[in-house]
């Protein structure tokens, strides 16, 4: 055995490990936000990327295979629909809270998903679009920087 061969190299401070650049390309910060987190907790920012990823896509797919489930149980597909947009309920608005977070503005601004007809779309388009607040503020740091850390230190 070739005694200067080494069996794991140590991670140097400051880079990101693989399960962390993992989590950074997911669009979370594994540092400060888990998943239950993101769909249950109400405090935090997430950069617009975690809420393509975690508050559009994954939702809208986990309500279809959902919605597929229910339908080969033979339930009727209106009950299923009003089941599964029950089921996500929270999770969309503790996803948009986080993003009004984002923005400096207050939770409250999320229940805008309740006007009927057009509170969802506007929320969506204003969630998914617009940049937040650049630099810390009142609800915590700036979740971008953590990709940027992360890019810095693996360079």
């Amino acid at each position: 055995m070739d005694p200067s061969a080494s069996p794991a190299a140590p991670v140097q401070p400051g880079r990101p490990t693989p399960d962390e650049l993992a989590a950074l390309a997911l669009g979370a910060d594994p540092q400060r936000l888990s998943l239950v987190q993101l769909y249950v907790g109400l405090r935090g920012r997430i950069p617009r990327r975690t809420y393509w990823l975690h508050g559009v896509l994954s939702l809208l797919l986990l309500g279809i295979v959902i919605n597929g489930l229910l339908a080969i149980a033979n339930m009727d597909g209106a009950a299923a629909a009003k089941l599964v947009n029950l089921l996500f309920l929270w999770p969309l608005i503790a996803v948009s809270a986080k993003r009004q977070h984002d923005f400096n503005f207050s939770a409250w601004w999320a229940l805008i998903h309740f006007v009927p007809g057009i509170g969802s779309v506007v929320l969506l388009l204003v969630d998914g679009a617009m940049p937040g607040t650049t630099g810390p503020n009142r609800f915590g740091p700036d979740p971008r920087e953590a990709l940027a850390r992360a890019r810095i230190g693996t360079a």
